[in-house]
């Protein structure tokens, strides 16, 4: 169950627009109704050149049968084909006592370098020749140029981004999708209007077939249509960014999958 999670973690957060000291957004994801964890997410942006950090931890309950955790940091700047350049991203992440970092470089002429430890295996390091790697972005950077591009836009899901995320190859598209009404409630601190984004991830390398009936995220669907999920984005009080505010997707697990956005934590 973590991988899906950490793909849902990665693409919550997006407000790529945001101030430097601005507020640090809280995001709770359920499962069939119980809560998996929760996310938070850290912005900074200087001038085009922009920050982004986001944390993960299990609820309590899950707490007690799983010891998991995962952090990851992106930088970068603004601008080029797919909106963003990133320059570095880290992350870390531990799963029953066991640890695993990645560390991606970027280079002015689109070039990727990766390390894990421990090491990857043969297998899964060709899975993604260097020349498929070239010009792509980290997932994180990633929801920060779809952000952008939302926000470019006047509120219109309409991008695609290439995505290389250390092991496999596949674009992220935010496609339109029905505006909805989110009344404040005990799981969600957000209310008002909502963008609607259809965000789908079609694969290009790295993937395997799935079974029939199979649910795992990162394979090609029997029917060969890219897996995602419906995101809604909107602004928590007047001037802040669009982030996005719910989540809903019956894809990654056997059952619901609901995110909100729970909190919301200003600098004084």
């Amino acid at each position: 169950m973590l991988r899906p999670f950490l793909l849902i973690c990665l693409l919550l957060p997006s407000p790529a627009l945001a101030a430097p000291g601005a507020a640090t957004y809280g995001y709770d994801v359920y499962v069939g109704g119980l809560k998996l964890g929760r996310m938070t997410l850290q912005t900074q942006v200087q001038g085009d050149a922009y920050t982004l950090a986001v944390g993960a931890r299990p609820g309590d309950l899950l707490a007690r049968l799983i010891n998991w955790s995962y952090v990851a940091e992106a930088g970068g700047r603004f601008g080029g084909p797919a909106g963003v350049q990133p320059q570095r991203f880290h992350s870390e992440r531990t799963l029953r006592g066991k640890s695993h970092t990645q560390d991606m470089a970027y280079a002015p002429d689109g070039t990727v370098t990766t390390s894990h430890v421990p090491a990857q295996s043969a297998e899964d390091e060709a899975a993604v020749p260097p020349d498929q790697r070239a010009g792509t972005v980290d997932l994180l950077s990633a929801a920060a140029a779809i952000s952008r591009a939302v926000e470019a836009k006047d509120g219109r899901c309409e991008v695609r981004v290439p995505v290389y995320d250390g092991r496999r190859r596949y674009d992220v598209e935010a496609r339109p999708l029905k505006p909805r009404s989110i009344e404040k409630s005990d799981y969600t601190a957000y209310e008002g209007q909502a963008i609607g984004c259809r965000v789908l991830v079609h694969p290009v390398a790295g993937f395997r077939q799935a079974k029939r009936n199979e649910q795992n995220f990162w394979t090609i669907a029997p029917d060969g249509k890219p897996r995602g999920f419906d995101l809604w984005l909107g602004r928590p009080a007047p001037g802040d960014p669009l982030v996005p505010v719910r989540l809903e997707a019956k894809e990654l697990f056997y059952a619901d999958v609901i995110g909100h956005l729970a909190a919301v934590d200003r600098p004084e």
